[in-house]
């Protein structure tokens, strides 16, 4: 998340960032006795979150990453409907990624690896994108 926070400092003069917070990434779900069912391993980046059940634990676990993360008012944390996913579904930004719209056009999309992983929050790609945008 830093280095999000960073990104959207920077550019924050060159377009509007905003947060959507989608399904959670790291989530453990476990049954009555304690014993792990879904999710990534546990202790994964020191992660170990419910998934959301309604809209309302989406919320506040949107809340709890604005805490955590210590995110500037200015950049405000919209969260994705539960339990539909549209955000997420229409644009395959899970577990999380950079999108860059303008005129309510799709002009940009971090890349995510074949494997899930990525080599950077953001490219140089991007950098070079927003550094010549116009509306």
């Amino acid at each position: 998340m830093p280095d999000y926070i960073e990104f959207a400092k920077k550019y924050k003069d060159t377009c509007k960032c905003q947060f959507i917070y989608i399904k959670e990434a790291h989530f453990i779900e476990t049954d009555e006795k304690g014993k792990f069912v879904d999710g990534w391993p546990r202790g994964y980046f020191g992660f170990e979150y419910p998934q959301h059940k309604s809209q309302e634990q989406r919320f506040k676990m949107a809340q709890i990453l604005k805490t955590k993360y210590n995110i500037p008012d200015e950049f405000p944390i919209y969260q994705d409907i539960y339990p539909q996913n549209l955000f997420d579904e229409s644009f395959g930004i899970w577990p999380d990624n950079l999108c860059v719209f303008k005129n309510s056009q799709l002009i940009y999309r971090g890349i995510i690896n074949l494997d899930g992983t990525r080599n950077a929050s953001y490219s140089k790609e991007l950098e070079e994108l927003l550094d010549n945008f116009k509306y």
